[in-house]
């Protein structure tokens, strides 16, 4: 499945409300930064706090995701596709194949969420987020 992301530099809930209101939607799935503790930090900067970590609504039956992001998009990158795989590693053989003659703008990483979760720009411009469904394996 292939995902549409689009990103935005602190205006991203303004941004969901805009599209809701144009598309006739449902509430967003919405996920703030403030809600979210990466390893290791207690706070979130405090400039992030009310930024969308993730957002995910359905816009004429596509499921479109959104995001601030800390390094202000450019007009024309600001749109991302995300190409989600069952597997990590149906998505690390998918990242190896977009990654030649691109750049990697963000290492294979795995996170709270997935075992495998990296971005790249391919030979062609093109951004990527390449995405497992599969979820880390829990410490007991």
């Amino acid at each position: 499945m292939v995902t549409p992301y689009l990103t935005f530099n602190g205006n991203c809930k303004d941004a969901l409300d805009f599209y809701r209101a144009v598309f006739n939607c449902d509430e967003p799935k919405i996920l703030p930064y403030g809600d979210y503790m990466p390893e290791g930090s207690k706070t979130p900067p405090e400039l992030l706090r009310d930024w969308i970590m993730h957002g995910e609504m359905l816009i004429c039956s596509t499921n479109v995701w959104f995001a601030d992001e800390a390094v202000p998009p450019t007009v024309g990158d600001n749109i991302k596709l995300s190409a989600i795989t069952p597997t990590g590693k149906e998505a690390r053989a998918i990242f190896e194949a977009l990654r030649e003659g691109g750049s990697v703008t963000l290492p294979p990483t795995a996170t709270f969420y997935s075992v495998f979760h990296a971005a790249v720009t391919d030979k062609f411009g093109v951004n990527w987020n390449v995405v497992a469904e599969e979820a880390p394996k829990q410490a007991m």
